[in-house]
């Protein structure tokens, strides 16, 4: 339908995209798909959404431009978009290298700063959107085995407050969404939690004694951008079993 709303999802290969993009095809969404597998989009597009794919190196300005421009170009609007972003890196705070604090700012927050100046002012012009960018709830409770993600992540939570902040009157919602102790393979593997000993003392740390799933992850944020609930902006919330409050 011409009129149905348009959202831009990235980084959608692993992690929650998959799950994310199936619940926005569900309530009728048209789709702009940013690094999503072939069968991914022939999944959404059998069931008869309505969906493209796309490409770009995200971690620039010209990416994120011309992931917008393209989405514009094809529907006409953006009602929503979801950004994920950063890479985790752990090591406690002598121990990061140069290196490693450079791919921390050019993923946890450059990706980030592109991203939303790339999509709000579309959004602002039309007055309407919803946003959300995956950041990690290290962001708000440090982990000192990740020192440097840590400051980055609660740099990219100040990001989204003072962005959030400008284009509120342009009736745009801009929200981050913390996550920990999820259950994908990335952070798994991360914390070595492969080991059951190792998983079981982890989950230990969490109030509701468990890992989060990507259903739960998506489901929470499709609330946020398809418009269900839309009074609260500029907020970091914690995604977390209770780990970061």
């Amino acid at each position: 339908m011409a009129d149905a709303p348009v959202a831009i999802l990235t980084q959608c290969g692993d992690y929650v995209g998959p799950y994310l993009a199936r619940r926005l095809a569900s309530s009728g969404h048209r789709l702009v798909l940013h690094g999503a597998k072939p069968e991914l989009l022939d999944e959404l597009k059998q069931s008869g959404a309505t969906v493209v794919g796309a490409t770009g190196d995200l971690t620039t300005g010209e990416g994120n431009q011309s992931l917008v421009a393209d989405a514009l170009s094809r529907f006409g609007r953006i009602d929503a978009a979801c950004f994920l972003t950063g890479l985790i890196t752990a090591a406690r705070f002598l121990d990061t290298t140069a290196e490693q604090w450079d791919l921390l700012k050019l993923t946890c927050l450059d990706m980030p700063f592109h991203a939303l100046q790339a999509v709000l002012p579309p959004m602002a012009d039309a007055g309407y959107g919803n946003v959300v960018v995956y950041t990690s709830a290290t962001g708000k409770r440090g982990e000192p085995r990740a020192a440097g993600y840590s400051a980055a992540r609660a740099g990219a939570n100040m990001l989204v407050e003072m962005a959030a902040d400008q284009v509120a009157g342009r009736n745009v919602c801009v929200n981050a969404i913390g996550t920990n102790f999820m259950d994908f393979p990335g952070l798994i593997k991360a914390l070595g939690a492969e080991d059951p000993v190792r998983r079981a003392k982890l989950e230990a740390q969490v109030p509701l004694g468990r890992f989060g799933t990507m259903d739960e992850l998506a489901e929470f944020t499709s609330m946020l951008l398809d418009g269900r609930s839309r009074f609260q902006t500029g907020q970091f919330i914690s995604f977390s079993g209770g780990w970061s409050k």
